[in-house]
């Protein structure tokens, strides 16, 4: 397991500019070649940037919440899996931030450390996402615990040094665990099949009698069947506005890519009204649509963010007693999402319109942008979102409150 140092993380933005564009490089290639970007995870822990919310006065980067998904969406511009990866990581830190307590410290002390978190909630079965029951149980051995079970969509884990496990105690109450990756009994599989985000891990973790001690064993907020409003609204929006931010950096690519390709087409159509691609109003609409497509994706994302802070200080500070502010981030996020997966998934097939046949070849590789903005926009269907969001503006019908919404 990789530990650095737990000294005081500055991150300016010369630094990030840096390792952004680290990052980026060898990018395509990656995608060609169907390689995992180990090795770009390893300079994420040495760079600390996992300590990006940490508060400045707890030694780390001091990142406001608008900051943070800033940062992800020009990491997402950078390599969409790379910032996918670390959605796991990101949401347990201000989880615990948010919940405070001995574990806050636990979170704070790990982030510096340069080590990631990976998550391990969801399971395939017949259970409905969202229900919050269990196929993976913990049950008592001696002080401690065993952890038997199976999970899917563990983003990030393969390469994460630490798993949040959700499960079910004897009792059929969710707990969760913070589990070692290398610890005997645990298993990450690279078997994730998806067209799109191909190298994010988000594939099966097997946990085969896995020890748990009762420290490793975390706060939970479950919902509350007979309590309005749930008490998930503040996790679930950030999750889910995380992956509308990855949308937004993809966005991003794809107009320089777009911009990119039509500056290197030698020629155009004998009939266009120029004889320079970069000069056919034609291409210069589709690329002012995307790019508009990517401004507007941003704004909308970090205003949502905004909303989300206010949430979050208020929940800290104990002055959203009824969730107010919770909800109204939830709100946002939502509609966030059904505005940009629009967005990108029309931008997304406009790349195709600045070029002729040559756009498609596999050289460009620009079909991985619709199919990792397809991919992330699959994460809960945008048409219940925008039901939900219909409910609540004619009926006053709160949404739910799952962070999986």
């Amino acid at each position: 397991m990789t530990t650095t140092s737990t000294e005081r993380v500055t991150f300016g933005p010369d630094r990030l500019t840096r390792l952004i564009t680290e990052i980026a490089e060898g990018a395509l290639e990656r995608e060609r070649t169907g390689e995992r970007p180990f090795a770009v995870i390893d300079l994420v822990r040495e760079s600390r940037l996992g300590a990006l919310r940490v508060p400045s006065a707890d030694g780390g980067g001091g990142a406001s919440l608008r900051d943070l998904f800033a940062t992800v969406i020009a990491l997402a511009a950078a390599d969409v899996n790379v910032a996918h990866i670390l959605r796991g990581h990101f949401a347990f830190v201000e989880e615990r931030l948010r919940l405070g307590g001995a574990e806050r410290r636990r979170a704070i002390d790990l982030a510096l450390s340069g080590m990631i978190v990976g998550n391990a909630s969801t399971e395939l079965g017949s259970a409905p996402a969202g229900a919050f029951t269990w196929q993976t149980k913990l049950t008592p051995d001696g002080d401690g615990y065993r952890l038997n079970g199976r999970k899917f969509f563990t983003t990030g884990t393969l390469y994460a040094d630490y798993a949040e496990v959700l499960a079910s105690n004897p009792e059929g109450a969710t707990v969760i665990a913070l589990v070692p990756t290398d610890r005997a009994g645990v298993t990450v599989l690279d078997d994730w099949d998806g067209m799109g985000q191909r190298a994010t891990g988000t594939g099966t973790a097997i946990f085969d009698d896995v020890a748990v001690s009762a420290d490793e064993l975390l706060q939970f907020a479950p919902p509350d069947a007979d309590t309005e409003p749930p008490a998930l609204y503040l996790s679930g929006a950030f999750f889910q506005l995380y992956v509308t931010a990855l949308e937004a950096g993809v966005l991003q690519a794809l107009r320089d890519d777009a911009v990119a390709h039509v500056l290197q087409r030698p020629r155009s159509f004998a009939w266009a009204p120029t004889t320079t691609p970069a000069d056919d109003p034609l291409l210069q609409r589709e690329i002012g649509e995307i790019a508009a497509a990517a401004y507007a994706s941003e704004a909308t994302v970090l205003a949502a963010a905004d909303a989300l802070a206010a949430a979050f200080d208020a929940d800290v500070a104990g002055t959203d007693p009824g969730l107010d502010l919770a909800h109204e981030a939830s709100l946002r996020a939502a509609a966030a999402k059904i505005v940009v997966d629009g967005l990108a998934q029309k931008s997304a097939s406009q790349i195709f319109d600045v070029g002729g046949a040559s756009v498609v070849r596999q050289a460009h590789l620009l079909d991985r942008h619709w199919r990792n903005i397809r991919t992330l926009a699959s994460h809960n269907p945008t048409s219940y979102k925008a039901q939900a969001l219909g409910a609540y503006y004619v009926r006053q019908t709160r949404l739910p409150g799952s962070g999986y919404f």
